[in-house]
Order: C-alpha cells, then structure tokens, then sequence
C-alpha cells in the first residue's frame, strides 16, 4: 500500500472512532454538572486533564520505540525490535513507579477547598503505576503505523466508563472520586487489552529481561526524555492553564474553561488521527534516505490539515450557539465568542501537526522543545498572567493568552520543519495555506449572507447550511486547487471503498 494510502486508511479508521468517542465525552459534561455542580465538574476536569496529561508523558516516553522499531522493522531486524521492547519495558516500570510516588506525596499538600482532590490524585498515582509498563507494548503496535488500534481501545473504554458512571449514579450517592475510579479503571482495562493484540501484529515479538540492552536504554531514556519535556509542555498549556485559574479565579470558572476548550478538544482528536503515522514513516524515508518524500509528506500533510481544520471552522461559526444551547443550556451561550476564537487559531496550530510529528520522527529534538517552551508554556501562561494581573476579564485573559501561543506554536513549527527538510517556505505557504484560504473566505462570505440576511433562525436550517458550506468549500478546492495527483488519489480511494463496501455485501448475500 502506497504510504498516502496507508496514512489516509488509518486516519479514516480513526476518525470513525473519533465520531463514536464524541457522543461519550459530549454527554458526560452536562451529566456531571446536573449531577455534582459546577465545582465538581471544574474538579473532575482539573483531575482527569491531569490523568490524560500523565498518560501521555508516558507515552511520549516511549516515542524512541516507535521511531527506532518502525526503522528496525522495515529492515527486518526483529531482534533488535526485542531489545527496544524488552528495554522500553523495564525502563517504563522505573518511571511508572517515580511517577507515582512523586503524585502520592503531593496529595496531601494541595489546597482543595472541595476536599476531593486528595483522593482523586491518589486513584492517579496507583494508575500510573499499572499503566506505564503497558505502553511498549501499544508504541510497537504504532511503529507499524496502526495507531486505529488504541483510538479503537479509547472509544470503547469511554462508553463503558459512561454506562459504569450512570448506572453507579442511579445506585449510589453521586461524587467526583467514583467518576475518577471509573474511568481510570476503564482506562487501564483499555491499555491491557492491546498487550496480546502487540504479539500478533509482530510476529517473534518477545519481551524479556535477557533482552535488555544498554546502548538501547540509552536511545529510548534520552530520546523518551526529550518527548517526556515536550509533552510537559504541552501539559502546562492544556492541564497548567486549568490549574493556573483554578487558583487565580475559581472552580466554577475552570468548569467553564473546559466547555470552551472542548471543541477544540475535538478537532485536535481528528487532526491527530490524521497525523500521527506521520513520525514512524518519517523514520522509514529518513533510514532510506528518500529526502524527495519527505518534502512531499511535509506539503501533503500540512494542506490536508487546513482543510479539515477550514472545513470544521465553517461549520463551527454557523453552529456554535446552537451547539452550547443544546449541549449544556442556555445559560451558557456567552461563552461562543472564546469558543469561536479559540477554536480558530487551534485550527492554525494544528496545521502544523505534520511538521511536529516530522521533526520527532528526524530527531530535531532541541527544535522541538524549543518550540514547545515558546509556544506552548512561556508565551501563552506569561501573556495570561500579565493580562489576568492588569485587570483583564479572565475570560479575555486565557482566550488571548492561549490562541497567541497557538499562533506561536505553528509559525515555529513551520519555519524550523521546512528548513530541516529542505522545503520551500514560500511553495508551502501557498499551497498549503493561500489556497485553502481563498476558497474558504468565499464560502464564508456566501453562508454569512444566507445566514444574516436571509433572517434564519432555525437549528435544521443552520445544520443544513453547514453542511452545504463545508460541502461547497471541499469542492471548490478539488475542482480549483487540487493537483492530478490528488485528484487521482482521491478517485483510488473512492474506487477502493467501493469495492470494500461491495465485499462486505456481497459476504452479507452469501451467508443470507
């Protein structure tokens, strides 16, 4: 399979799980408020955005092993592929158990006026624990660039979490540590289901102590570290900001902060989906030295990104009062504008995920943290802080803040990734970005006026002009700015989805 292909296959799966992740996590925010308050959600979201924020240190952790065995496989060295497992494991147990120890004697010394974190940090701690040594085992499942596998494990792990919350609701007193003990334990039976699936997927994979290698532990640890550094970067922007207005403002406010995060949220789910395989094919090009390819996966990725991204906007600026009405009531809809705002410069960040992943994938690891300490920690929390100190609405505050550091993010990410490839800053501006653009600011133009001054006013009708719009745009820019290589791409894919769809009923006819 042509690598576009297998990049765009993979996406698709995930995407799909993307769609049936979104009902779960929609449902559980206006469940949680009616059930615990405002204060109890804003305390369910400062913990488990610090679950995910750990879980993915730990994983990031363990970013050497999709880059070192994505190159050993496409050579054939299963051997090696063990020694990288088998190492990875040991050195996973060694973090996981300095993790939790360093989690469960901070719990005792936090400020909670709740009294409920305490608990909660220490349901963490001992999740931690089981977690980390599972992780080598889904970062070699992802070096073969089958990363559907865990985003299948998410989505079912949510809708057990959120059928084991409501049912436990509907028996118990409602609280934030059930809901806490839930999902991590749901979380953790979601990691150790993809274990056996690992040894299928890689045929000889073993994982034993006589594997270990030094020189080995030495890749992964520096390489994990530097990963571990820039997903603490990350975690300061998403799970940081939290708890940075958790103590200059409130609860209630981080609450309301996370409602206007969360389609973001969503978006950054379906980029990530998209892109992800990007860093184990970088390492496969890079090992053989195909520099051409390289260029190509950097355009490709960062034009497909923006229309999704585009494509997402258009109907996020039609729909987003809607959306807040119906999602979490009326009494919420002041919030659209930091929706709209925040949503539309992610989109620009996330852009830039290909490069991200490319940058890993080659090793640029100074650049990479460079980046992510400018654009992710220092720009965005100094900027809050100061804004937040001058008087600022807090709301204005962590809006500006946050999308100014977004911004930040993803010019860095562009000028230090097509200088490392060799690409042509100005070509990739163009095509990735001034194209997309103007057929977006067209389309725009259009659904503002059907929506202004057409003088509608109905949920349907809007859902209906959204998708006319995003339909519109995808159009235009096939028939405008599409090149014959992606055109023909597109038609593979159509004539391949075809042909599956007639297999399965075709299976269906047979057994009937």
């Amino acid at each position: 399979m042509r690598q576009s292909n297998r990049i765009l296959s993979n996406a698709a799966i995930m995407w799909m799980a993307q769609f049936f992740q979104i009902f779960p996590q929609v449902v559980l925010v206006p469940y949680l408020i009616r059930k615990i308050g405002e204060e109890g959600y804003g305390v369910y979201a400062l913990i488990w955005a610090l679950i995910l924020s750990i879980d993915q240190l730990e994983k990031s952790s363990q970013s050497g092993v999709v880059k070192y065995s994505a190159a050993f496989l496409i050579q054939g060295l299963s051997h090696e592929v063990n020694k990288v497992v088998s190492t990875s494991f040991i050195y996973s147990i060694f973090l996981g158990i300095l993790a939790c120890i360093g989690v469960i004697m901070v719990a005792p010394h936090y400020k909670d006026s709740t009294g409920q974190v305490y608990f909660s940090l220490i349901v963490v701690g001992i999740m931690i624990l089981l977690i980390t040594p599972l992780t080598p085992y889904i970062a070699v499942i992802q070096s073969q660039q089958r990363y559907y596998v865990n985003a299948i494990a998410d989505t079912a792990y949510k809708y057990i979490s959120l059928f084991v919350i409501m049912l436990w609701f509907n028996i118990a007193v409602p609280s934030v540590n059930a809901v806490i003990l839930i999902t991590a334990c749901a979380l953790f039976c979601a990691r150790l289901a993809q274990v056996p699936i690992a040894y299928r997927f890689v045929p000889g994979l073993r994982n034993s102590p006589r594997f270990y290698d030094l020189t080995r532990f030495r890749q992964i640890a520096s390489f994990g570290l530097a990963m571990v550094l820039v997903s603490a970067c990350t975690a300061m922007n998403t799970t940081g900001v939290r708890w940075l207005m958790d103590m200059l403002v409130s609860t209630r406010f981080v609450a309301h902060l996370a409602i206007m995060l969360m389609p973001a949220m969503l978006l950054s789910q379906a980029i990530e989906a998209a892109t992800i395989t990007v860093m184990p094919a970088t390492s496969a090009y890079e090992a053989t030295g195909n520099q051409r390819m390289l260029q190509e996966l950097l355009l490709r990725g960062m034009r497909y990104t923006t229309i999704l991204g585009l494509a997402g906007l258009l109907a996020a600026v039609i729909l987003v009062k809607y959306v807040l009405n119906l999602w979490v009531g009326p009494e919420y809809e002041f919030l659209a504008p930091f929706v709209l705002v925040l949503f539309a410069f992610r989109s620009f960040m996330l852009s830039t995920s290909t490069a991200h992943h490319m940058l890993r994938g080659l090793g640029q690891l100074g650049s990479v943290m460079f980046i992510y300490v400018t654009g992710l920690v220092i720009v965005p929390i100094g900027t809050i802080f100061a804004m937040f100190k001058g008087g600022v609405d807090p709301y204005i505050a962590v809006t500006a803040g946050l999308s100014i550091g977004y911004v930040v993010y993803g010019c860095l990410q562009i000028g230090f990734c097509t200088r490392t490839v060799g690409a042509n800053l100005g070509y990739v501006l163009l095509h990735a970005y001034a194209q997309s653009f103007s057929c977006a600011a067209v389309v725009f133009f259009l659904s503002h006026i059907a929506v202004t001054f057409c003088g509608f006013n109905n949920l349907f009708v809007h859902i209906a002009i959204s998708v006319v719009s995003i339909i519109l745009f995808l159009t235009s820019f096939y028939c405008f700015c599409a090149t014959s290589a992606e055109r023909r791409q597109v038609e593979e894919l159509f004539q391949l989805a075809v042909y599956k769809i007639s297999v399965i009923v075709g299976m269906k006819s047979v057994h009937q």
